[in-house]
Formats: structure tokens, sequence, C-alpha cells
């Protein structure tokens, strides 16, 4: 009687693993894009490559059909069976967990999402919807009480058509952003400069990057005050560690509370405001520019993808791409930029590889219903990698001096891109914001539990 039980959970548990294996099988096929950038193949691959999982589910069913049915199969067999089972619906099931739950977040049917923008007041709503569900999922609804910046500005140096200064200030009480400021040589009295915010991604030295202070020192010699910052937890930011689901809500906050300094600088043109970052930074920006109209201008790159959302918490930690009302995905969320002026950079080797024929068309789509198809567009740089290189940031610059009135004759060279000749980049001690006059406030909050206190305390005011 043991053996016939044992023979029948035998046969049942390889039935259980034949319908994992078919519900990956199944996943996969949904999130074709998402596979195929995993395994390295095209997408319109993945039927074949993954029909392997389907002949295993079909040789699953038939064993457990032997098994349940025949008193004259080995009890040995029985339980290697038992536990080949167990490990094939674990695997399946950890797979289609990270294809459904920590990768693709929302609804990746970019033919789905469409549907919404058929019509300009249908689009609006929906965009409101969407716009509602970021700050709810992300925890900021309502909005936290602004309170004082309590901003120090030191150490500033002179280059040559542009200056820097470290930064430091409260987004919150108690909890401070580190930054640069890149301010344009002075201009006449009365001059107003456009501001431009620069999240950085994650790359290694952050907001020391090379690149990031290429795009500080350019920007400002464009005549634009520049402002890079760090990522929660990165850099300078030490109060809190990054890989936290609450990333996402104190960096959507902080990148707020950034656009609060800038516009209270002497001067900054509250009419024009861009936002660019590559990476997680491109993240920052499309969310940002989203929930917060005062950015007029954005530019996320290497980063707007209707099939992966990035895999950092600080990206997918909160339910932003879900909610009770709605299911969307990374390429709608930058759509919510319509109808300011939006350039999405991709390229060839990572996640935006499909921009061109599937993103971009979608956005232009929405743009259309504007009639403002011209202020959309896309850089697609088929050989290039995921990084925020020159050519990229080329094509930023040029976008912004369009859409932010810069006057540029005079750093274009010949191909039309600017010239970053005379931009120094500093070593990261430099451009630190807290040294031996300058420490970290002794104010400072430590740990995630009594920065999100902070942060509730204010949301209830």
């Amino acid at each position: 009687m043991k053996h016939v039980f044992l023979r029948r959970a035998a046969g049942l548990c390889l039935w259980v693993a034949a319908g994992a294996l078919a519900v990956l099988e199944r996943s996969a096929l949904v999130h074709a894009e998402l596979v195929a950038y995993g395994v390295g193949v095209n997408s319109s691959a993945v039927p074949l490559v993954t029909s392997g999982v389907i002949v295993v589910a079909v040789l699953c069913a038939l064993v457990g059909a032997i098994f349940w049915r025949s008193g004259a199969t080995r009890i040995w067999t029985a339980v290697l069976a038992l536990g080949a089972c167990i490990l094939l619906t674990a695997f399946s099931a950890l797979f289609v967990y990270a294809l459904e739950v920590k990768l693709e977040c929302g609804d990746s049917n970019l033919g789905r999402v469409a549907a919404y923008a058929h019509d300009l007041q249908g689009w609006k709503t929906r965009a409101a919807t969407i716009r509602a569900g970021i700050l709810k999922g992300a925890q900021l609804d309502p909005l936290p009480a602004r309170t004082p910046l309590n901003a120090v500005l030191h150490s500033r140096r002179e280059e040559k058509g542009y200056s820097v200064e470290d930064v430091y200030f409260e987004s919150i009480p108690g909890f401070f952003v580190a930054g640069n400021l890149y301010r344009p040589a002075p201009a006449e009295d009365g001059t107003k400069h456009p501001v431009v915010l620069l999240p950085h991604g994650h790359f290694t030295s952050g907001r020391f990057e090379p690149s990031v202070q290429q795009l500080g020192a350019t920007f400002a010699r464009m005549g634009a005050f520049a402002f890079s910052y760090d990522m929660v937890g990165r850099g300078e930011s030490r109060q809190v560690t990054h890989g936290n689901p609450n990333a996402l809500t104190i960096q959507l906050w902080n990148s707020m509370r950034v656009l609060d300094f800038l516009l209270a600088l002497p001067d900054a043109d509250s009419s024009r405001v861009g936002m660019t970052g590559a990476s997680g930074g491109g993240t920052q920006t499309f969310l940002c520019t989203a929930v917060d109209d005062r950015v007029t201008v954005a530019a996320p790159v290497v980063m707007v993808s209707s099939w992966c959302y990035g895999g950092c918490q600080c990206e997918v930690g909160m339910p932003i791409h879900r909610g009770a009302e709605y299911a969307t995905n990374n390429a709608e969320i930058a759509a919510l930029a319509a109808p300011r002026p939006l350039l999405v950079v991709s390229d060839g080797f990572d996640w935006t590889c499909t921009v061109p024929r599937l993103e971009y068309p979608y956005l232009r789509k929405v743009y259309g219903l504007f009639g403002r198809e011209q202020d959309v567009e896309n850089v697609h740089l088929a050989d290039e990698v995921h990084d925020y290189g020159p050519s990229k940031r080329q094509a930023v610059y040029r976008f912004f001096a369009k859409h932010l009135g810069l006057n540029v004759e005079k750093m274009k060279m010949a191909d039309g891109g600017m010239d970053e000749g005379p931009n120094t980049i500093e070593p990261q001690q430099a451009l630190e914001a807290y040294n031996a006059a300058h420490p970290l406030p002794p104010n400072a909050l430590h740990g995630w539990d009594a920065v999100m206190q902070q942060l509730r305390s204010l949301q209830t005011r």
C-alpha cells in the first residue's frame, strides 16, 4: 500500500511539474524580448529556444501517467522522479517569478497599452491615472511638506567659461542631498538661465564619473545652471543603503527638491527646465518628468523600455507600474512627458535595442494626439553599449540647445557638436560636498527607519 501511495505521489508531482513548465513556457513567450536579451538571441528565436521546455513538460505528463497507473515501477524510480519533479517545479516557479514579478511589474504588452492612446481625452485620463498611481505606489501621496533646504554651497572653482561649487542641502530635515552646481560664466545683469538636473545611473563613480562632469560643465558653458547629485545610498549619500525599496521613494522626492533648489537660484528661468541621466539616472529622469510638470524638456538615456524596467530596488522596489486601476510600463511612463519635448537615446546592446521598432513609434503616437510628433525624437546608436558616452551626450546637447533656447554658436565644432575640450575633469576629492571644513551636519538621520519616519511626519502636516 505504501508503494502504491509513493508511486501515485510521484505521478501527481510529475503532473504538477508539467504544469509549472507549461506556465514557464507561456511566461517566456509573453516576455520574449526580456528572455532574448538574457539568453543573447533575437526575440523571434525565443519560441525555438524554449521549445525544449514544452518537450520536457509533455514527458513529465506522460511519465506521471505511467507512475499513476502502473504498479510495476520500482520504488527507487519513484523516489528519483519525486526529486526531479520538485526541482523542475522550483526551477519553473523561480523563473516565472523573475519574469512576472521582479522584472515585469506592469504591462509589457505595448499593443495593449497603446490602445489607451486612441484619442486625446482618453489619453489625458489614462495619464492622470498613471501619474496618481506612481505617487501612490512610491508612497508620496500626499506629497511631504516642503521644508527649508538649508543649502550650503562652498569651494567654488572658476574654470574656462563656467564655475563649479560643492553643495549639500536637506531634502527633508536630517536627510542630505550632496551634489555639484555648475554655473555659466557671469552674463549681463538680468539674464535668465535655464536649469538642468543631472541624476546619475548605477555606474562605478556615480556623479564623479567623467561623463557626468562633462555634462555639467558643457551645459554650464551653454548657459545653464546644471546640478549633478547622488543616488540615495551611493557616492556621498551614506545615511542609508541603496538596495532598499524606499530608495525609489526618496530618489523621486530628492529630484523634486533639487528642482526647488535650482529654481530658487537668482536668475533661474522656471520656464526652461531640462533633466537627463543614463541607466538608473534615465529612470529618475522619466519618473520625475512624469509627476512634476516643472520639467519642460527630458532626455532619458539607455533606459526607456516597454519590457524591462531595470533590476534595482530604486527602480522596481515600489509598486509604481501596477495599481488597482492600471498596469503600465516604462515606455508609457516616459510618454507622460507629452507634449513637452522628449529625447529617448538608445543603443544596440541593452534592453533599449528595441526602441526604434517598438517604443519610439508608440511615443510618436502619443505625441501625435497633441499634434506634436516633432517634439519627440529617438537617437539610436546600434553599435554602442550601455553608457553615457560622447555621441549620446552630443545628441542631448543638440536637443536641449534647441528646446531650451540656448545660444551655442561659439561652442559648435565643424560637425555641429558641442566642444567639450575646455572642460576640466576634477578628482573626486575636489567634488565632494563633505570635508573637514564642511562635515555632514550633526542632525543627520541614519538608517531607513529614521528617514522614513521623518518623511511620514511631513506627509501628515
